[in-house]
């Protein structure tokens, strides 16, 4: 029996009276079985609409309707996306009518829509992101903020939203960000395969609230989300990833290291690390990959990190810190900590730590010095990672729907 049907997509006519259709939703190849013809003249990458009827043996057209006709069939009928992240990156424009591309592209709106609805549930409210300020988050894990120049005066790309988060927090209690941010990484970075120059974070802070309280929220909301893209969206990612992730993201609480302990292992698995600075990517993905799960790792150097976190009272030199990473080789995807809120110990910090002036960031100090920022904690998901993870992919390139890599700026 044949059913009547009606397909808007782009075709790309095969020998043997098939053709390829191709839309938002994936790829289809279709024999014609009747009028063949009316596809017969139009150039591959054509925009159409066919009514006919379809059936086992394949479609018998009864009516076209051209929509769009390119101009260049090499531009418009691509057929494979690069495996070179940096061809990507330059001509990702090219590619974004690939099912593969949308995909991922699909997958970023429901982590970013899933996680929206998590947080405004428990009582957040969102914020708009901030692009501009006096000054940004100087503890970038060896990247750069981005001065710009405006009415005369330097400003920041914003590079992570930590203390406005604070102001925040400390007026509404609980406030949450899709926040953008900017950060200059070096070229070489571009072949980490988890560092963009510009990305999403969702960004959380909560007032008079506990380390423990923060974790066991961003454990969850990762759990949620993904069992989310899972169970309701599991056509964009394919049985094969589905596998994976059933089996590495079970229901939390998930394992938790000490930032000493994390060190330890990754010397036990032969990796170099130095104790006091940042875990290398290499001595992430072992960890988690070991353990087979998200891992936690807790409590990192102070010297190490910026100077919004605070000193753990019960181990001097340490943070009430935190990040989450991910098995499969993808590391960090989570990084947060409870802030400091005392002027002097947030003045000394700037300049032990970070070598830079307090009059850089006067506008928070004076909101230090009025009292007007209370105690908070927070965290900051990384959304491409996230969707690098769920979809499976090497690089984060592939993860984002406008990507800028280190050293390579895209459309």
């Amino acid at each position: 029996m044949l059913e009547k049907i009606r397909i808007r997509a782009w075709i790309k006519p095969l020998n043997n009276n098939e053709i390829l259709l191709w839309n938002d939703t994936g790829t289809a190849r279709i024999r014609v079985t009747c009028n063949s013809d009316l596809l017969a003249s139009l150039p591959c990458g054509s925009l159409v609409e066919i009514t006919g009827k379809i059936g086992i043996n394949g479609i018998c057209i009864e009516f076209v309707k051209l929509i769009h006709r390119p101009i260049r069939e090499d531009l418009a009928c691509v057929e494979h996306v690069p495996e070179d992240p940096l061809e990507y990156t330059l001509r990702h424009h090219i590619y974004v009518r690939r099912p593969e591309v949308l995909k991922a592209v699909k997958t970023y709106f429901h982590v970013v829509n899933y996680m929206r609805t998590f947080l405004v549930k428990r009582g957040f409210v969102e914020l708009p992101t901030v692009v501009l300020g006096h000054a940004s988050d100087p503890g970038l894990r060896g990247a750069s903020k981005v001065a710009v120049e405006l009415y005369g005066r330097p400003f920041e790309l914003q590079s992570s939203v930590i203390m406005y988060k604070q102001l925040y927090a400390s007026v509404l209690d609980k406030v949450f960000y899709v926040a953008k941010n900017v950060r200059l990484e070096p070229p070489e970075m571009a072949f980490t395969g988890r560092h963009l120059v510009e990305f999403t974070q969702v960004d959380v802070e909560c007032a008079d609230s506990t380390s423990d309280e923060l974790i066991r929220l961003g454990e969850v909301a990762l759990y949620k989300t993904v069992k989310h893209v899972v169970n309701k969206h599991g056509e964009l990612l394919g049985d094969r990833e589905i596998e994976r992730i059933e089996l590495e993201v079970s229901a939390p609480p998930y394992p938790r290291l000490t930032y000493d302990e994390a060190i330890r292992e990754a010397l036990k698995m032969g990796i170099n690390v130095r104790q006091g600075q940042e875990l290398t990517f290499e001595a992430e993905a072992a960890i988690a990959n070991k353990y087979g799960s998200p891992v936690w790792i807790v409590g990192f150097p102070s010297r190490s990190r910026g100077f919004y976190y605070i000193e753990d009272p019960e181990r001097p030199g340490y943070n009430v810190d935190y990040n989450l990473l991910l098995p499969s080789g993808h590391g960090e995807v989570l990084d947060g900590g409870c802030r400091e809120y005392a002027y002097e110990r947030v003045v000394e910090s700037i300049v032990k730590r970070h070598g830079e002036s307090p009059e850089k960031y006067r506008w928070f100090l004076e909101l230090l010095e009025a009292g007007l920022i209370r105690p908070t904690c927070g965290w900051g998901l990384g959304v491409e990672r996230l969707v690098k993870y769920l979809q499976g992919l090497k690089h984060i390139a592939y993860a984002t729907p406008h990507p800028r890599i280190p050293g390579i700026i895209g459309p």
